[in-house]
C-alpha cells in the first residue's frame, strides 16, 4: 500500500518523513484491538510515531515510538504495511509530512514510559478505531490491516 500520493520519490523533497508503529493486540478471546494514542498538541486519536533515527532500523525506530508513547513492546514488521500522508504544524507553519507504518503485535504495556500522562491511550475495535482517526490515509491502513488480521467480516 503506498500514500495517497503514490511513492516518496513522488513527494516534494521538504516533506517530513516519519516512522510510525500500528499497534494491535489480541485478546484472550481471539478478538482484535487497535491501540491508539493521542497527539500532544490537538489531543487527536493517532498512532505513535516520530522521525526516523540514526542508530534504529525503521521499523525499530517505530517501536521506539511504540515503546516512548504509548508504553507498547511487542513484535514489529520488518516492512512497512502501508503510508499515510498529513499537514504537520511546526514552528508556526503548516509542512506536510509522510509516515511509513510498520504493524506491531503488543505483547505488553510496560508501566514506566518517557510520555506517560502526557497522552491517552485506548484500545479501539477495528470500526472504532477508523472512526476515531482523522486522517484518511491511516483510516485505509487500519482497514486493510482488518482484512489481513480477522478479515472483512469482523
Amino acid at each position: 500500500m503506498t500514500s495517497e500520493t503514490g511513492p516518496s520519490n513522488d513527494l516534494d523533497p521538504s516533506t517530513i518523513k516519519q516512522v510510525g508503529a500500528l499497534p494491535v493486540e489480541r485478546s484472550p478471546d481471539g478478538s482484535w484491538h487497535v491501540i491508539l494514542i493521542t497527539t500532544r498538541d490537538s489531543g487527536r486519536w493517532s498512532i505513535p510515531k516520530g522521525n526516523p533515527m540514526k542508530e534504529l532500523t525503521p521499523s525499530e525506530a517505530a517501536a521506539q515510538e511504540a515503546l516512548e508513547e504509548g508504553g507498547l513492546t511487542g513484535n514489529i514488521d520488518d516492512e512497512p504495511i502501508g503510508s499515510y500522508v498529513f499537514w504537520k504544524r511546526r514552528s508556526g507553519h503548516w509542512e506536510l509530512a509522510r509516515v511509513d507504518v510498520y504493524l506491531m503485535e503488543v505483547r505488553k504495556q510496560v508501566d514506566d514510559y518517557k510520555e506517560k500522562g502526557l497522552r491517552k491511550i485506548e484500545r479501539f475495535g477495528f470500526d472504532d478505531a477508523e472512526d476515531a482517526i482523522l486522517e484518511p490515509g491511516l483510516k485505509s491502513i487500519i482497514a486493510a490491516t482488518k482484512d489481513r488480521l480477522i478479515g472483512s467480516k469482523a
